[in-house]
């Protein structure tokens, strides 16, 4: 009852959704299993994790390794042989990670990796781009059958006159890997590129690809068309009148004509008063008449 209770906790567990830390912990979880000698219960996990459809090609790798070591602990050679050529047909450089694993476990694993079984098949589907601009191409690559035993898809390229480079393709939410090739050298004639994608596993081994170093798929850049080219040319303003810097005639100043008005107008009215004053005179006193100059403008 207690075993039927923790089992269908457990499978619970699997159908929910989780992080890649959830799954590390259940993996941990399967091995405390076999180290408790539960070996029916770690290979009841173990093909419960397994049925997921998301794990990640590292996780999946490993719990097809507990899965193995449980087997072979509860002495079923012939399952334990079948997970065996399951892991290393998705990876065939993959290692025991176990450091405490039994003898019988460490064998069964290295007669497993020799007898390199056949690889499973990773379908690529990629079309090479046709840019008509000078500008960085994408790769775009998708992944078909196999695609859970692809940990990374890696663009090698050689740009003429250059050195190989590679470059990690990302994944996209549509699952979707892509790439895009730097645009060097000469803007004004074509650069030609050589390239090949590479499928890798967990550990590094290579179990697809399209094209090769031998025969590598090519893409041509063309080079910068004149429309291509941005540049911004400054308009200078449009000329207007010229003003004098220094050196003109005094009469040319709006300041001379300002002032000479000021001066007119009240020299105008001074000359009022003062004729005013020499025609009347003034009343005569008891000391006399006195004439005054008179002023003339």
């Amino acid at each position: 009852m207690l075993r039927t209770a923790l089992s269908l906790a457990l499978l619970l567990t699997c159908l929910a959704p989780r992080s890649a830390s959830a799954q590390e912990a259940e993996l941990s979880a399967i091995r405390e299993l076999i180290f408790q000698a539960r070996f029916e219960d770690a290979i009841e996990q173990s093909q419960a994790l397994l049925a997921r459809t998301d794990l990640s090609a590292a996780d999946r790798n490993a719990a097809l390794e507990v899965l193995a070591t449980a087997q072979i602990a509860n002495r079923q050679e012939r399952d334990a042989t079948e997970t065996l050529r399951r892991l290393y047909a998705r990876d065939p450089d993959h290692r025991l990670t176990d450091p405490d694993a039994s003898p019988p476990v460490i064998s069964a694993f290295a007669r497993a990796r020799e007898s390199q079984p056949t690889p499973i098949e990773v379908a690529l589907s990629h079309r090479p781009p046709t840019p008509t601009r000078r500008e960085p191409p994408t790769i775009e690559v998708q992944v078909g059958e196999g695609a859970d035993a692809v940990a990374e898809l890696r663009l090698v390229y050689r740009i003429a006159g250059e050195g190989e480079s590679r470059a990690v393709m990302s994944r996209r939410p549509d699952g979707i890997y892509q790439a895009r090739i730097p645009v060097v050298g000469d803007a004004s004639s074509p650069t030609d590129v050589a390239y090949h994608v590479i499928a890798l596993a967990p550990s590094q081994a290579r179990i697809g690809g399209i094209g090769s170093a031998a025969e590598p798929l090519q893409v041509r850049i063309p080079a910068e068309a004149p429309g291509d080219a941005r540049v911004v040319v400054q308009q200078s303003p449009t000329p207007g009148p010229v003003e004098p810097s220094g050196g003109g005639s005094v009469a040319e100043e709006w300041w001379f004509w300002t002032l000479l008005a000021v001066l007119v107008i009240g020299g105008g009215v001074t000359a009022g008063v003062l004729i005013g004053t020499s025609q009347s005179g003034p009343e005569p006193g008891t000391l006399g008449t006195v004439s005054l100059m008179q002023v003339e403008f």
